[in-house]
């Protein structure tokens, strides 16, 4: 192999680790959040998780860092990423649940679009994980 070639295959790779996609974390429910929060608290709240699911919905789908990170490591930091990011979600919409329920809190959304499957791995509505 010439210097081009080993030069172009290390920046690739360089390149690759750099692509995988990040989509944060929700943090669980603090005690300080259990003991202040209301029903229309916890409605907001489980608006946010609402939109963090989406978020992770809309940024798993195919683009540049994604072709980038198949490159490097066949996609899986990616996978990896998404997966801890929905875990998050689902801790923090069941402590929310609990929340409610220790509340008494009636009419208010508590539906869970992502759920654990039977290896315990987050999973979302459509039964992706």
């Amino acid at each position: 192999m010439n210097r081009k070639s080993i030069a172009a295959a290390l920046i690739v790779v360089a390149l690759s680790g750099c692509a995988t996609k990040r989509y944060g974390r929700m943090q669980p429910v603090s005690a300080a959040e259990m003991r202040a929060y209301d029903c229309d608290d916890i409605a907001i709240e489980m608006s946010k998780v609402d939109a963090f699911d989406e978020q992770i919905r809309e940024g798993s789908g195919f683009n540049g860092a994604s072709a980038l990170g198949v490159l490097g490591d066949f996609g899986i930091g990616n996978s990896m990423e998404k997966g801890a990011a929905e875990k998050s979600s689902i801790q923090r919409r069941r402590e929310l649940n609990m929340l409610a329920a220790q509340k008494n809190c009636e009419g208010y959304p508590t539906s869970s679009p992502a759920t654990d499957n039977e290896d315990g791995e987050a999973e979302d509505s459509n039964g992706e994980v």
